[in-house]
Parts: C-alpha cells; structure tokens; sequence
C-alpha cells in the first residue's frame, strides 16, 4: 500500500511521484540505464490542491529524513535559516531531501523584480547540495512570482502543475468528506458534482462542512439533498437565502430568460447543463442563472447561447422593451467581434492586422467591422429564436419547472429534456 492512497484523484500525478520515489529507493536499476535522479522537483498550482499534502506523502513514501524550510521569521533571520538548512542537510550522512514549502511566499515580490534575497539564497542553496546526496522538493502557488533562474532545468528539472479536480475525482472526493457524514438517501453525488466548479479539494470540503451544519440546525435526521443544494447556492454562488420579493409576472419573465439560455445549450450541446435557479447569484436584486458542466468551445454556440435568454423573452413578449440583457449581448459581441476580426469568419479582409510597427486600425476598417458585427449579431439572434421556437415545449417545460421548483439540477433537466422530441437545428 502507498502513502499516496490517501490522495483521493491526481492518479497521474501520484505516478509521476511515485517514479521518483522508485528512483530514491532503487538507484541501481535507473543507473544501468545510464539515468540519474532529476534536480529538484517543483509542485505548484492554485492553493487548496493539495500541494502540501502530496508533498508530505512523496517524502514519507521516500524513506528520507527531511528539513522544512518555511517562511516564519523576519527577511534576515529567514535568510540565514536557509542557508543553514541547506548546510545541514549536506553534512547529513545519509541522503536527505529539503523541503521548501510555498516558495513564492518567501518574500514579497512582483512579477517583475522577483530577485529577492531569500530567493538568492535558495538558488545558493540548491547549487551547494547539487553534488550530495540531497533531494529539492518544493510547492509554489504562482510558479511565474519565483525568478526564472530558480525555475530553470538544473535547479528544478521536475515541474508538475496541479490542476482542478476532474469530475471524476470530484465524484470521489465528495464520496470521501461524505463518508462519516449522515446522508440522506435523496442526496444525488452525480448532480453534486453536476452543480460545483471544483476549485480545489479545500473548497469542497468547506461546502460539505457547510451542508452538515444547516441539516444540524434545522434538527435534520441526517443531510440531505436540500441541505448539499442549499450550501452550493451560498458558497460557491453567493446566492441569497429567499428570493426577492417580487411580482408573479416578473418571475414568470426571469424564468423565461434562464429557460431560454438552458434550452439552446442544451439543444446544441445535450448534456451541457448542470444546473438552473432562479435565486439571484450575488447579491443582485433579482435575475437567475444557468451553470455549464460541459465546456463549449464552438464559437457560434456561444454566441447563441449567450442571446439564449433575449431570444426567448422575445418569443414572448415582442410588444414590450427586454432589459437585462446588458451582460448577455456585450458577450456575444465580443465573441462576434474577436471572430470577424481574429479569425477571418466573415473574410479575410476584415481581419485586423494593426502589429507594433503599424498603426491602429483604420476608419475605414473598423466602419466595416462594426457593420458586420451588427449584422452577425441580428443574423445570431434569429437563429437563437428558430432554436427555441422548434423547441418551444422544451422552453415551457423548463420555465414552468423552474417556477415550480426555483432550481433545476441536472437529473431534473435530463428527466424534461428526455420525455420531449428535440428538434435539431443546423448552425452555419
């Protein structure tokens, strides 16, 4: 068994870990290959990962002693320190590793004058033991706050960037936090995963933490769905408790709008959608939301999929003026915009190729582009409508669901898309 097991995910990484223990442990079969141990070894990522953590695990899973260097003292005192831990570990008999944890801590420097004297040191350091029998390890938050000299091959030939969790770890972390917690038999982990963004390990832990406590002050039995849902709605999203006060008609019309966004993602992409509310996200006055779990990287979907929720007000209430579309139609702008001009989707003679050595883009230019946007965003428009309006029970199923329930998860909008036909519309 592997201290590494207790890492829920990052199977890749553990691996990669792994191999660099085998060659602490094993040196001779590596040696007969001619292949010596990489210099150092630099694990960096957004905090909350689990950085530290799979850096404990290497250092047990080694078998080395080890010396902590870690930013707790004043500029001075810490430089010393440095160099005296470094001094240490080479006088050490047997093989050791130095382990620098949240490196780009060690002082408080800019992207641009990121020479600091602690980061001086540990490059002195590094160069001292490069010949012993020592091993660098490291954990960094913001890898490009360190000075590249410090990055570089020779001082750290390993750089392993830690990533979000997938959702598939996601799945397994929440099953993990989940395990000593009493859970209700409703709670649906596949919808759990459907509905948060998985930042980091730390994140999701708080937001089960946050579930357990709301089942314990309302005298729950145990945790259920409504508890996990809830404590998504305020941490992840900063949802409000109630929805605000507001008109049956105004309701009806925010519905809509979430409707319309739902229906065209998932009528292009099936499966898109992880979740719906009403409730406001932030602390805006009303207005819902719609979250993605499948990443769209068809630019004319997008572009769609942000009028989603005009065109379906549209559909409805052509006789009136629809607001609140600011955020939506400036989005799809820029989309249309970056387009026309970066990728030649209406010719190459809209391109912009304003460069250092030329100047901005001329009048000319830019009264044609303009043009051609409005045109592309009207032409993106109707097809939005002829999108929901063949899909026009899709679209009521989804806004009379939302009014009933407030929010949709994703078995939820499964469950509505699978009982209707969805009529298929061609993008070009």
């Amino acid at each position: 068994m592997s201290t590494f097991d207790k890492v829920i995910g990052y199977e890749a990484t553990k691996q990669e870990l792994l191999q660099i223990c085998d060659m602490i442990r094993n040196k001779e079969f590596y040696q007969d290959f001619g292949a010596s141990l990489p210099q150092g070894m630099l694990l960096y990522g957004d905090p909350g990962l689990g950085k530290t953590l799979l850096a404990k695990c290497f250092i047990e899973e080694s078998g080395l002693p080890s010396y902590l260097i870690r930013r707790t003292k004043s500029s001075e005192d810490f430089v010393n320190e440095i160099a005296t831990t470094f001094q240490k570990a080479k006088e050490q008999r047997t093989p050791a590793i130095v382990f620098l944890d949240d490196m780009d801590k060690f002082a408080n420097e800019d992207y641009a004058h990121c020479d600091a004297e602690a980061y001086v040191a540990v490059q002195a350091g590094i160069d001292l033991v490069k010949n012993c029998d020592v091993f660098v390890l490291a954990t960094a938050n913001d890898l490009y706050k360190l000075p590249e000299s410090l990055r570089r091959a020779g001082r750290f030939d390993r750089k392993i960037e830690l990533l979000c969790p997938s959702e598939q770890d996601a799945c397994e972390i929440i099953k993990h936090y989940l395990k000593d917690k009493k859970v209700s038999e409703d709670v649906k982990l596949d919808d759990l995963a459907m509905m948060i963004t998985y930042s980091s390990c730390a994140e999701l832990e708080t937001l089960l933490n946050e579930s357990a406590i709301r089942a314990a002050y309302l005298r729950h039995e145990s945790i259920t769905m409504e508890d996990l849902v809830e404590a998504v709605l305020k941490k992840e999203y900063a949802a409000q408790d109630n929805l605000i006060k507001t008109s049956q008609e105004e309701l009806q019309r925010i519905a809509l709008h979430e409707a319309g966004h739902l229906v065209v993602s998932e009528v292009l992409s099936p499966g898109s959608v992880g979740f719906a509310s009403l409730r406001t996200k932030g602390r805006d006055s009303t207005g819902g939301f719609v979250r993605r779990c499948k990443k769209i990287t068809n630019n004319p979907y997008q572009i769609m999929i942000s009028m989603g929720g005009k065109a379906a007000e549209e559909l409805y209430y052509a006789d009136r003026y629809v607001d609140g579309c600011q955020g939506d139609i400036s989005k799809a702008i820029e989309l249309i915009r970056n387009a026309v001009s970066e990728q030649a989707t209406c010719g190459i003679g809209l391109v912009d190729v304003e460069t250092r050595n030329t100047p901005v883009m001329s009048e000319n230019l830019n009264s044609r582009n303009e043009a051609v946007v409005q045109a592309e965003l009207d032409r993106f428009l109707l097809e939005t409508k002829a999108i929901l309006f063949k899909n026009k029970e899709f679209l009521e199923r989804v806004q009379s669901a939302l009014l009933e329930k407030e929010t949709l998860l994703y078995s939820d909008i499964q469950s509505i898309r699978d009982s209707i036909k969805i009529t298929r519309v061609s993008v070009l």
